[in-house]
């Protein structure tokens, strides 16, 4: 039998693919594969400027095919281990890096919300952002909710809802999914879904960073059940399963097992073949 929980298999062809990412170390074939990483589908717009970004780099539209035809279940995952190597480059790459993903992400004219948590990763990732303090903890048994935390978890709810649980922003499925949320902490009024603006949803996210070790897993863990409730054939998009992935780091909080199996287990400098153990 297999294990409900264990991470998805890769397809072939990001096996592939995976053995060409496993030689990107450079600071120039990273910055390439990071940023077209960061591509939306189909746009024009961005393709361009990730052009201008990679320049005349040897090999660059290749390694953006190869990045490009990462499946769902891949994708973040190797954002996650090139950032780590980007991290160990000099500080005149980081921040070139991080120009240039503001750059590509303001090419369309307007940001998306995942653009948002990406940028927070990279920030987080290159060492631009430091954890706050969280607060004491409590007594198993007696873990008190504020008031002031409710917001926050409404604010941020609502913010990610342009995500979760499916792939249109603002569709009524998100509003739905923030009151099933948000239900789950009886005893409080809910505040009407207000997706924050930029700044605002990061002060909101520093916020939550300050919830206790006990409270951040419960508030995460409501989310993804929420999601898969909620979510077409008990499965979550990839775009609903990446924001959520990413806020749990952000979160610095573990995944649950049904969102960590979602995707693939990078295994050494390659990943798990499918069918092999993780």
């Amino acid at each position: 039998m297999s294990d409900p929980h264990a991470a998805a298999a890769a397809p072939a062809s990001d096996v592939a693919v995976a053995e060409q990412l496993a030689h990107v170390h450079g600071p120039g074939e990273l910055r390439a594969v990071m940023l077209a990483l960061l591509l939306p589908p189909g746009s024009k717009r961005a393709l361009r400027a990730w052009q201008v970004e990679v320049g005349k780099l040897a090999g660059a539209e290749t390694l953006c095919a190869h990045a490009t035809s990462l499946s769902g279940a891949s994708r973040l995952p190797w954002f996650e281990r090139l950032l780590a190597r980007m991290a160990a480059q000099p500080l005149a790459a980081r921040k070139e890096l991080l120009l240039a993903a503001r750059r590509l992400m303001e090419s369309r004219g307007v940001a998306r919300p995942i653009d948002r948590l990406h940028w927070l990763m990279l920030r987080r990732g290159l060492g631009e952002a430091l954890p706050l303090a969280t607060r004491p903890e409590a007594h198993p048994d007696d873990v008190e909710w504020l008031e002031s935390d409710i917001q926050s978890v409404a604010a941020y709810t609502a913010f990610l809802s342009r995500m979760v649980p499916g792939d249109i922003a603002d569709a009524p499925q998100g509003e739905a999914w923030y009151q099933s949320v948000m239900a789950s902490f009886p005893g409080f009024e809910i505040p009407p879904r207000q997706p924050p603006k930029a700044a605002a949803m990061v002060e909101t996210l520093e916020r939550l960073q300050t919830l206790s070790w006990m409270q951040r897993p419960v508030v995460i863990r409501t989310w993804v059940a929420t999601a898969l409730a909620q979510s077409r054939f008990g499965r979550l998009t990839d775009l609903s399963a990446d924001a959520l992935r990413m806020t749990c780091a952000l979160l610095d909080a573990p995944q649950p097992p049904e969102l960590a199996r979602h995707y693939i287990a990078l295994a050494g400098d390659g990943m798990a073949r499918p069918g092999a153990a993780a």
